[in-house]
């Protein structure tokens, strides 16, 4: 199972989904054809439950370009960082707003990035799980700087500065912000993506 969802699990011809509001429940093969088989990202057990990553980078690098699992300590470590500081402190506001307007732009970069496997793992490795062990060890601004350097990286490496710049000038475009929804990747304009392309 490769190249299959992270959240699947079970063998031929049973197959469940972690996410799913009733875990217990087989799989029909239409959802595992169309859906667990390499399309995760579309899947509407994903959509629903407001797991999906098409528009979150960190779950790019780590889950669909390196196969880790969604569950391991670094990405629940990463979680919890986002839902109990990030999204308490108003503070860190910005930071959601960045990565809700930001992050959908570095998802679709990386996915489609020849080296995409290399650059990940470079990611992951030096600066995913220092972020996670400064998080265990409690050291948030230390954590809130390592991620503004990745993604400062990721902007400059891919020719965005002048559109990030625009769009952090512009407080990210939000009219309305609920911080408790906020730092999935899922802002619903893709400001950066549209300037970029004018």
């Amino acid at each position: 199972m490769a190249n299959w969802c992270q959240h699947c699990e079970g063998n031929y011809p049973r197959y469940y989904c972690r996410i799913s509001d009733n875990r217990n429940s087989v799989l029909s093969s239409f959802m595992v054809d169309n859906y667990c088989k390499n399309n995760a990202y579309k899947c509407p057990i994903y959509e629903k439950n407001g797991t999906n990553s098409a528009g979150c980078f960190i779950t790019t690098v780590a889950c669909e370009i390196l196969n880790k699992k969604d569950d391991n300590e670094v990405m629940q470590n990463l979680r919890k960082f986002r839902d109990n500081v990030l999204q308490e402190n108003e503070e860190y506001f910005d930071v959601l707003k960045e990565y809700d307007t930001v992050g959908p732009v570095l998802a679709e970069k990386l996915r489609n990035d020849e080296k995409r496997e290399a650059l990940a793992e470079t990611l992951y490795e030096k600066i995913l799980k220092p972020i996670s062990v400064l998080v265990g060890e409690g050291k948030i601004e230390k954590a809130v700087e390592s991620y503004y350097v990745m993604t400062l990286l990721l902007v400059n490496y891919y020719g965005l500065k002048h559109d990030y710049n625009n769009v952090k000038e512009n407080g990210y475009y939000y009219e309305s912000f609920d911080s408790k929804t906020a730092g999935h990747g899922k802002k619903l304009e893709m400001v950066l993506k549209k300037e970029s392309n004018n």
